[in-house]
C-alpha cells in the first residue's frame, strides 16, 4: 500500500513537472516572438513607414541606420547606392575585373554579384565595412584573413576585388548621409515609385505590368 502511495506520488510529481516544463517553453516562445516584433518594429527601414505615415521620402541617418542596412541588403534583397551630396558622383565601394575591363561600382546588389552561400555574403559584408580590420570564417568555421578572402573571391566571383579599408572608416564613420528610397521591377525594365528620387539610371523607364516582382532600391547621399 505504501509503495502505491509513493509511486501515486511521483507520478503526480512527474506529471508537474511536465506541465511546468511545457508553460515554461510556451512562455519563452512567446517572449520570443513579442521580442522578434519589437525589433523588427525598431529596426526595420519600412518604405512605407517613411512614405506614407511620415509623409516624406528622405531623411538624415548616419553609421547607425546604414550598417544594419546594409546588413539586411542580402537577406531582404534590397538595392543600396552611394553617392556623394550632388546625387551624381559615385561612392566606390569595391572594383571588379570584367573582360579586362576595371569596373567601379558603388553599390550593393545580390541580383549583380553571385557571392555565393550565406557565410561567404556575411564576410562580403564584413569585408565592405571594415576591410582588413574584420573577422572572417571559413564554411567549417574556421577563422581566415582578409587577403584569404578577398583572394578566394576575386577568383571564384568575376574578379571582384575589395579594398583593404572598409567603407566604415573611409565614409561612414565621420558622415551622414540623405537617406532616399525607390523601387524598381527584379528581371525587367526598370522603373520608379511615383515622385521617387533616385538615381537618373532609373528613371523614365515603363514596367510592363505583368511584372510584378518589385525590389526596393535605398540610395545614400553624403552630406
Amino acid at each position: 500500500m505504501e509503495n502505491a502511495a509513493d509511486a501515486l506520488k511521483m507520478a503526480a510529481a512527474v506529471l508537474a513537472f511536465v506541465m511546468a516544463l511545457a508553460i515554461g517553453i510556451s512562455s519563452f516562445s512567446q517572449a520570443r516572438a513579442t521580442a522578434d516584433i519589437l525589433i523588427s518594429y525598431s529596426d526595420r527601414d519600412s518604405v512605407t513607414q517613411y512614405t506614407e505615415d511620415l509623409n516624406t521620402k528622405t531623411r538624415l541617418v548616419g553609421k547607425e541606420t546604414i550598417i544594419p542596412t546594409i546588413y539586411r541588403a542580402y537577406k531582404e534583397n534590397y538595392r543600396i547606392e552611394f553617392y556623394e551630396k550632388n546625387g551624381v558622383t559615385p561612392i566606390i565601394l569595391y572594383t571588379k575585373i570584367k573582360d579586362g575591363e576595371r569596373i567601379e561600382v558603388n553599390y550593393i546588389d545580390l541580383e549583380k554579384e553571385v557571392i555565393g552561400n550565406s557565410r561567404k555574403q556575411d564576410n562580403f559584408i564584413m569585408a565592405l565595412l571594415y576591410g582588413a580590420k574584420g573577422t572572417f570564417e571559413r564554411a567549417n568555421g574556421t577563422p581566415m584573413t582578409f587577403q584569404e578572402f578577398s583572394a578566394d573571391l576575386e577568383t571564384n566571383n568575376s574578379g571582384l576585388r575589395l579594398n583593404s579599408e572598409g567603407i566604415y572608416d573611409k565614409i561612414l564613420k565621420e558622415n551622414t548621409f540623405e537617406e532616399k528610397f525607390g523601387v524598381y521591377y527584379q528581371d525587367d525594365i526598370i522603373t520608379t515609385d511615383s515622385d521617387s528620387d533616385i538615381s537618373d539610371e532609373y528613371e523614365d523607364v515603363q514596367t510592363p505590368d505583368v511584372n510584378k516582382t518589385k525590389k526596393r532600391v535605398i540610395t545614400y547621399c553624403r552630406q
